[in-house]
């Protein structure tokens, strides 16, 4: 008897939310928090002005995968936090270094899936978009969910 799911029998919860910071500590436990009475799966959270010895804090309080790209402690970073009731095996990791986007590339029900999040820059900058969408793999033959602060109007 095979308990294996279908991604089809299972809904996955998204969220993706401008947090704007979690350095102080009590701001980043009501973050955990919300997420976990919203049943989060994935969340996608942009300006989390975080370092990386920081988003250690994060992993203490989230139950699962965290992913993260940094910038600062005072401006932009992003993050993807997988529960650990998905059976995402991810693959690939590409952080920028700006701390504008990260995207994890993996599995996920045994489908190929691109989690990409994004925090563009507030004005119009057609490169951004180009340069990340040139970093992402096959779209042909991934599936793919693009979350974040696009900065659109």
């Amino acid at each position: 008897m095979s308990t294996a799911r279908s991604f089809s029998d299972r809904v996955v919860n998204f969220v993706s939310w401008n947090v704007k910071s979690l350095n102080h500590p009590v701001k980043r436990k009501k973050v955990i928090t919300h997420l976990q009475r919203l049943r989060t799966d994935i969340a996608f959270l942009q300006e989390t002005h975080l370092r990386t010895s920081d988003h250690l804090r994060i992993k203490s309080g989230w139950v699962g995968q965290i992913y993260h790209s940094k910038f600062n402690s005072k401006a932009r970073g992003t993050a993807i936090l997988i529960s650990k009731t998905l059976p995402f095996i991810a693959t690939t990791v590409d952080e920028d270094p700006a701390g504008r986007f990260v995207v994890v590339v993996g599995h996920l029900y045994g489908f190929p899936l691109i989690l990409a999040n994004v925090y563009a820059p507030n004005w119009d900058d057609h490169s951004f978009f180009t340069n990340v969408f040139a970093r992402l793999p096959n779209m042909a033959t991934h599936n793919i969910i693009l979350g974040g602060d696009l900065n659109c109007s």
